[in-house]
């Protein structure tokens, strides 16, 4: 895979404007990525087409004309230079005719602004749990009415400006590059996700994606306890999601799993499968986060990193779990091994309500200040942290030893 010499660096695309593009299927979300890879300073203007297409990615020259071609007709990006090099601007998601929508959707929207609501009730039920349009009563027709929300028609459709990393487009190294990854699993569910998660991703508040939309649970269970310490296990159970990221794949149509739960069939059919496609294909991690609550709003203590996240991280998890370790006894730990419950952390008695869950972190990050800034925080405090889990072990050999 030959790399640009760029590939560090990172550029920005308009979540709408990406949206609509994905509308019309995976080739053309793929050749908007790759035409917004190829802007300059201003973001807006690119000469990258098909032949870049070509280059970054396994999709044919035919193909790669047919979804430039799609982009232009559908207004997601004008032509502003003919020739042999011609010029493209990408324009705004508001003023894309139709919208992030397809072409039933926008069928079934301009009846709805027309007064009529005898669209497609598939389409509408679509729609209506999305929150695009919603159903009301009048006592005067004899069929449902819908209305559309406009609020959520302009957030749905509205600029939103995410940066990626230009190595999701070029790759790092000899590896192929994660935009041709996704393309082979033949998913635009799994790369319209992925572009969602940037939009989401903040390494300095959340370490990742905010837990509220995405996050590994974990259950807590009391180990032992150790002058002002409390020793906690931990073991994961569900892996849950918040509707907002979840509900652009509701499908309107309800489901009832196994367990009774009845719930939007698109939590099934492509949501959770978008989520293990990404993990699969190792563009998104989980980073454990001890809190110092279950609350939505409790803060995180210090990372714990046990199945992802960086190498500090990672040590910082081992260094918990062996000083927690070596504050509880043998039958303890046992008890806790035995109840399923291998990861350990002595935490600070006050901290009662103490929680552990994992974020979703992108592998691929852009290179900007914010993540520097990040970087630097985490490795500043998982040096602190990681100073005073050993302080814990080594005082607990050094009373073993005087015994």
């Amino acid at each position: 895979m030959t790399t640009n010499s760029n590939t560090a660096g990172f550029f920005c695309i308009d979540r709408g404007a990406f949206r609509c593009a994905a509308a019309g299927g995976l080739n053309s979300a793929i050749a908007h990525l790759i035409m917004a890879r190829g802007t300059g300073r201003d973001n807006r203007t690119t000469q990258w087409s098909v032949n870049a297409i070509e280059k970054y990615t396994g999709i044919s020259r035919p193909n790669a004309k047919k979804a430039v071609q799609d982009l232009l007709q559908r207004g997601i990006w004008r032509k502003t230079r003919d020739g042999n090099h011609p010029i493209y601007e990408a324009v705004p998601a508001n003023e894309v005719p139709g919208g992030p929508f397809t072409a039933m959707e926008q069928a079934a929207i301009a009846a709805i602004r027309d007064g009529n609501s005898s669209a497609d009730s598939v389409v509408l039920a679509a729609l209506e749990a999305r929150g695009i349009v919603r159903e009301y009563t009048n006592r005067r027709a004899s069929r449902q009415r819908y209305e559309l929300d406009d609020v959520a028609v302009a957030e749905w459709s509205g600029p939103f400006s995410i940066w990626l990393p230009n190595a999701l487009i070029d790759g790092a190294g000899d590896e192929v590059a994660p935009i041709e990854l996704v393309r082979q699993t033949r998913s635009v569910l799994a790369l319209r996700l992925l572009i969602e998660l940037y939009a989401e991703h903040f390494l300095p508040s959340f370490g990742g994606v905010p837990r509220e939309i995405l996050k590994q649970q974990f259950e807590r269970l009391h180990v032992g306890e150790r002058g002002s310490f409390v020793v906690w296990g931990f073991k994961a159970t569900n892996l849950r999601a918040g509707p907002k990221l979840a509900r652009p794949f509701f499908t309107g149509t309800i489901k009832t799993r196994n367990d009774e739960t009845r719930l939007d069939s698109g939590w099934d059919k492509s949501f959770w499968p978008a989520i293990e496609t990404l993990k699969g294909l190792g563009l998104i991690e989980a980073v454990g986060m001890l809190l110092d609550g279950e609350d939505a709003e409790a803060e995180i203590i210090h990372p714990y990193g046990v199945n992802g996240g960086e190498p500090a991280e990672c040590e910082l998890a081992r260094a918990a779990g062996a000083a927690a370790a070596a504050m509880v006894t043998e039958a303890q730990l046992s008890r806790a091994e035995a109840e399923g419950y291998p990861y350990l952390v002595p935490v600070q008695r006050h901290i009662a309500k103490v929680a552990l869950v994992e974020v979703f972190r992108l592998r691929y990050r852009p290179h900007t200040t914010a993540t520097a800034a990040w970087y630097a925080m985490m490795k500043e405090s998982t040096t602190e942290w990681l100073a005073a889990y050993e302080a814990i072990i080594k005082e607990r050999a050094n009373r073993q030893t005087a015994a």
